[in-house]
């Protein structure tokens, strides 16, 4: 093309304002100059870039407000059972109960700490990811090329780019030399998109853009200038970052239902000192007595525990997906994958390897190998070497592939079939390069072989076959291979060659310069068929995810034929339910309702926008269902945020993601989340377990004290041995079951945890059963010794059955399935542990007068601790008894 001066020498004191037209890919390259006011030739001198930068600002995306420190320590304490243990605080110091009151905060204090601190390691490891390589661009200012950083980069700016340069901004290409971009952050696309010069039509989709560069994406091949239409939050990049702040993050389920157990709590609370403050006054005790044994009693009901046994649950498996390199920025957002119902994942880099990869080889007859490692030649060793010569990749210090990805993936085929590249290409010295043009679709190299010249050509099938020798046999026979790995969504080549009658001393480049007069009479060598094959692991985590009954959807931005290929080899596709591909463009035509119908059926996306994954995301969650997404490129941000939860990488990943997001993956491996599921899955039933052992034993305390108050007895429980027995008995053992290890068939045998609450028809039976039959036993235990020893005996022996009852209990807990034995005595040592040691204090208190007179019990003599304790063992046992039972009834139903 023209290169235009434009009008860039014009003072910047008179000179109107740069504006690029709204469709920058639109009209001529020289009238868009001269709307910038910038020059083709010289770029723009240092007085236009400052006035610029003050009218723009810096190319940067617009950051959030950050949340200060305190501010995000406060948050911890937003929680309705966090918000009813300090009312219960105060109302204990109020009552003189100075001890219960410091209790009580301190482990609300110590809940807030654990949470803060582990978000802000998180919110660390993130601003360690950020701290990366400060990016550069390379601009023409005053004629000359100058490195600046890519935040001064300003519209009207002409950048100056090489393959592997980062692109600071959007811009128009104005020269280009076999330049192509890898758009795959922006666009999903897994291929380099070739750039060229010209016109395109307005209304042009994204990914078709090809006289356009956009900020964030990187230069695959190929050189050129092209000049700055936007930055900032003007870019293609900044759009999407936009869609951000309009997309309101959700709460996790494990919030929901915290929340909830959080007001059941406070409503149950008041309701029992309401009636238990009535019956008080019925039998003529006085207003402090009453309000004493109410307050005592609502605190009873709240478990205290249940903050600090969440977070400690959320800090191990935190703990634990560290190890398996995921950074968890959030402390609930752990447990949400355990939810998940749906995951919406990227393809390019996350599913897939992000790298083409040679997948078959077809001969010069039309049939088709599958292209696997082999040391010895084969018969297609021809094809082999000259495609490695058609290459102007190379191969890198460790292995790894340089350059073209196309080119590169050729080199990686030869290795792989036991063929050294540079050994290839030292034999066969290069003469001359016909280079790859878009017209003519193919390249060519003339190479010395065995003192002539051979001619080798590799191109699009359309453009080399019809300039080698085929007869009709074998032109049907190449055509039948061809449709069928096109129809596997392979991108392929064809590699043809010939020989020329001259030695290579005579080879004469200048008389062979134009292509034409060597690219014909070639003799065909066959196919090389490519794809940017699936991460191994990716197959079996999509297949265990199967099995604990969360669908996965594959959204990308490639061609709906290569989607579909690459969705089948990951075995994604559930023929007859679950199999569909939609477009971006299919989707555009459908309204909410029609879209939400056809979501039910479909597998896999292709050719989305940044607004179709957003879409996709929240019909799902618009039937109720969690819905985790993951991705690495910008144009899955604004998606990430609005999933319950969203995952993003944080090795090859973009900042806007990785900001957007609860989790990063640091080594971009789908089958994480797989681990990550495992953790939800375990965390929930460990929570949900817990929970129920804490509240079955304060409904069971509750039942004690309305008992006794409707059969008229004395008061069995002082305020003390209630907040005792929730001491040690909420405490160590609460805490032992929320680190229960993770069962390694979790996701066979588990539960799919529910999105809304936990307290389903057989959480409430459970808690129902435990608690009335740990508190009849009990009653009874207090009517017997009221009758038979008094009142001292009697509170002594119901305080001591509670507490012994409730650490026996807990061994039954760990698991709604198994039985302790068939966990393993030594599963968890720590719960043995957090046994032992409230069973020694409580011994100690009941042979220890100082104690003896704190709580007001009476020693207990060992002759009487004996049947007490095998008491205390009938609940535990009662429990185990119906898992063995209800096992051996669904063994029997299964056979």
């Amino acid at each position: 093309m023209k290169l235009y001066p434009g009008d860039g020498g014009a003072a910047v004191g008179t000179a109107p304002a740069p504006k690029a037209r709204l469709s920058p890919w639109t009209g001529d390259e020289a009238e868009l100059v001269r709307d910038l006011h910038s020059n083709a030739i010289d770029g723009l001198d240092q007085a236009q870039v400052q006035e610029r930068l003050g009218r723009h600002g810096p190319n940067a995306l617009k950051e959030g407000k950050k949340t200060p420190a305190w501010a995000r320590f406060l948050a911890q304490f937003k929680s309705p059972v966090v918000v009813t243990l300090l009312a219960a605080t105060v109302i204990s110091a109020i009552l003189g109960e100075v001890v219960d009151a410091v209790a009580i905060a301190s482990i609300v204090v110590i809940n807030a700490v654990i949470g803060f601190l582990q978000e802000a390691k998180a919110e660390a490891a993130v601003e360690a990811l950020k701290r990366l390589s400060s990016p550069k661009a390379r601009v023409l200012r005053s004629g000359a090329t100058v490195a600046v950083s890519a935040e001064e980069v300003v519209p009207g700016d002409l950048l100056v780019l090489e393959a592997g340069d980062y692109v600071p901004a959007d811009a128009r290409v104005l020269l280009a030399s076999q330049l192509s971009a890898d758009e795959s952050l922006l666009t999903g696309e897994s291929l380099p998109v070739a750039k060229r010069t010209g016109t395109l039509a307005v209304a042009t989709a994204l990914a078709d853009r090809t006289n356009m560069l956009f900020a964030g994406t990187a230069i695959s091949t190929g050189s050129g200038r092209a000049l700055v239409t936007a930055t900032g939050m003007a870019t293609e990049i900044g759009r999407i970052a936009g869609l951000l702040e309009s997309t309101e993050s959700v709460k996790t389920p494990l919030q929901s239902r915290l929340e909830e157990v959080g007001a059941r709590l406070l409503l149950l609370s008041l309701a029992v000192v309401a009636l238990v403050a009535v019956l008080g006054r019925l039998h003529g005790d006085g207003w402090l007595e009453v309000a004493m044994t109410a307050i005592s009693l609502a605190v009873a009901a709240i478990p205290e525990g249940l903050p600090a046994v969440v977070t400690l649950a959320l800090a191990l498996a935190v703990h634990r997906m560290t190890k398996r390199n995921a950074i968890v920025r959030h402390l609930p957002a752990v447990e949400t994958l355990g939810s998940t119902d749906v995951i919406c994942t990227d393809k390019t880099g996350t599913l897939t390897t992000g790298k083409m990869r040679v997948r078959e080889l077809a001969g010069a007859d039309g049939s088709i190998v599958e292209h696997v490692p082999a040391e010895a030649a084969d018969s297609l060793g021809n094809l082999v070497e000259a495609a490695v010569l058609c290459s102007n990749a190379s191969l890198g210090p460790g292995g790894d592939a340089v350059g073209d990805p196309t080119e590169a993936a050729l080199l990686l085929m030869a290795r792989d079939r036991g063929r050294n590249p540079a050994d290839i290409q030292k034999e066969h010295k290069r003469l001359h390069e016909w280079s790859f043009e878009s017209v003519r679709k193919r390249m060519s190299v003339a190479v010395a072989e065995d003192g002539r010249v051979v001619v080798h050509v590799k191109g699009a099938p359309e453009s080399v076959l019809p300039l080698c020798r085929i007869d009709e046999v074998q032109n049907k026979a190449i055509s039948a291979a061809l449709a069928a790995l096109t129809g596997k969504g392979r991108r392929t080549l064809a590699v043809a060659t010939r020989s020329l009658p001259l030695p290579p001393e005579q080879f004469q480049p200048e008389y062979h310069a134009a292509p034409e007069s060597v690219e014909r009479d070639l003799d065909f060598l066959g196919l090389v068929a490519m794809a940017d094959p699936p991460r191994p692991e990716s197959v079996s985590a999509i297949r265990r995810c199967k099995a604990a009954g969360i669908k996965v959807v594959m959204i990308t931005g490639d061609h709906p034929i290569t989607a579909k290929a690459i969705a089948s080899e990951l075995g994604l596709s559930e023929p007859g339910r679950f199999e569909g591909v939609l477009t971006g463009a299919e989707m555009d035509a459908l309204d909410d309702q029609a879209f939400g119908v056809r979501i039910e059926g479909t597998a896999v996306y292709a050719r989305v926008a940044p607004e179709h994954k957003l879409r996709i995301v929240e019909a799902w969650k618009a039937r109720g269902l969690v819905v985790a997404m993951t991705g690495d490129g910008v144009n899955d941000a604004p998606a990430l945020k609005a999933a319950s939860i969203g995952v993003s990488m944080g090795k090859g990943g973009t900042e806007v993601a990785r900001q957007a997001s609860s989790m990063i993956l640091a080594d971009d491996n789908f089958a994480t989340i797989v681990a990550a599921v495992e953790e939800g899955r375990a965390i929930y039933g460990n929570i949900r377990r817990t929970i129920q052992y804490l509240l079955s034993g304060n409904l069971a305390e509750i039942l004690i004290m309305l008992g006794a108050a409707l059969m008229g007895w004395p008061v069995p429980l002082a305020p003390i041995h209630l907040l005792w027995i929730n001491l040690v008995t909420d405490g160590l053992p609460s805490l032992a079951l929320a680190s229960e290890p993770v069962p390694p068939d979790i996701l066979h045998t588990s539960r799919k945890p529910s999105a809304r609450n936990f307290f389903d028809r057989e959480f409430n039976v459970e808690m129902a059963f435990i608690g009335v039959t740990v508190a009849a036993m009990a009653l009874a235990v207090y009517g017997y010794s009221l009758r038979v020893e008094g009142e001292l005996t009697a509170r002594t022996h119901v305080f001591s059955f509670l507490v012994f009852a409730e650490l026996f209990r807990s061994f039954a807990s760990r698991s709604e399935t198994k039985t302790f034995f068939q966990l393993g005595p030594l599963s968890n040592a720590y719960h043995l542990l957090a046994v032992s040691i409230p069973m020694t204090f409580q011994m100690l208190l009941h042979h220890t007068d100082w104690f003896t007179g704190l709580f007001k019990v009476h020693n207990l003599a060992w002759g009487e601790c004996l049947p007490l304790v095998a008491l205390t063992l009938v609940p535990a046992a009662v429990l185990e008894v119906r898992k063995w039972l209800r096992h051996r009834g669904a063994t029997a139903v299964a056979t």
